[in-house]
């Protein structure tokens, strides 16, 4: 059964409004894979119109959804997407009653981050780029600027040079998630490897071309990197490091937030810092630290020490 129209019309609307609003590509190709799962329920079942939608539908869809083996955290991401969804439909009046109303939210399980480098692994993969090529330079400072601010991909490959103060030590990242500005501290090693950057790499390649963007790339005209350029960079360095992990731009993200904590940081601090709107997502980095305090207490606390009775 294919999809009507007016559903896929609908499902246009409310990623147009994400973007509108801010969202990641990501989390909107989330959302929109979220609704068009719906959508092929709703044809499972012979359901053509948004008014055949209620309350018992969404209670049925969560089951549905369960009997296909999808993971709690899978199933409760779904059913956001099309709370979502349907706020958007109510907003814009295709819907008269919203069927999420009267029913709870999911409960969405805490999931840690999968990957996170040690300190030992984090310096093995910054000391990888050669600082003896241009491309090494380049790289070397995307890379410590990554560890050093936690900002995102897409925040990465937004910055200007307007946006970086080398000085004082901060960057701006413009239009954040949620479309959000925010300034992020920027450590004293990343900040001296931009300037060299900027300095050494990037006032050369700016006679081929005009424009504001931090990061170019390494070949005549030397265009702005896009951000597929710049993960593609990072994995690569990870390989060549020597790590088994894959190393991505997030997991540099998941790495700052994660060292940061671990080092004693206040918890608000870190969501400040990641731009994160709720502190639960943030409180993902205080369990992930959990099991490095626990190892850290059984060696070094006195009682740990004495014998047993």
């Amino acid at each position: 059964m294919t999809t009507p129209v007016a559903f896929t019309a609908h499902l246009q609307s409310f990623l147009e409004s994400l973007k509108v609003l801010g969202y990641s590509p990501q989390t909107i190709k989330g959302y929109g894979s979220a609704v068009e799962l719906f959508f092929a329920y709703l044809g499972s079942v012979g359901i053509a119109n948004l008014l055949q939608i209620g309350s018992s539908t969404l209670r049925q869809y969560q089951h549905w959804l369960q009997e296909r083996a999808y993971a709690g955290w899978t199933i409760a991401t779904r059913l956001q997407g099309l709370r979502r969804f349907f706020c958007h439909l109510e907003r814009n009046q295709a819907l008269l009653v919203n069927p999420c109303i009267g029913t709870k939210p999911a409960k969405t399980p805490y999931r840690l981050p999968r990957t996170v480098l040690t300190t030992a692994e984090a310096r093995q993969v910054l000391d990888t780029p050669s600082t003896e090529t241009a491309v090494g330079l380049r790289d070397k400072a995307i890379l410590e600027v990554f560890y050093s601010s936690g900002i995102r991909l897409e925040e990465m490959a937004r910055l200007t040079v307007e946006d970086v103060d080398c000085k004082n030590g901060y960057l701006r990242v413009v239009e954040g998630k949620f479309a959000k500005d925010r300034v992020v501290p920027l450590g004293q090693s990343a900040s001296d490897h931009v300037r060299q950057y900027v300095e050494q790499v990037r006032t050369k390649w700016m006679q081929t071309q005009t424009g504001k963007a931090l990061w170019l790339g390494s070949h005549s005209p030397h265009l702005p990197l896009k951000s597929q350029a710049i993960a593609v960079m990072v994995r690569r360095y990870g390989r060549l490091s020597g790590l088994t992990k894959r190393v991505t731009p997030h997991v540099w993200r998941h790495t700052c937030a994660t060292h940061l904590v671990a080092g004693g940081a206040n918890i608000a601090y870190v969501q400040r810092l990641l731009g994160h709107v709720s502190l639960r997502t943030t409180q993902i980095y205080v369990r992930t630290t959990i099991p490095e305090l626990v190892a850290t207490h059984a060696q070094t606390h006195p009682r740990n020490q004495e014998p047993t009775s």
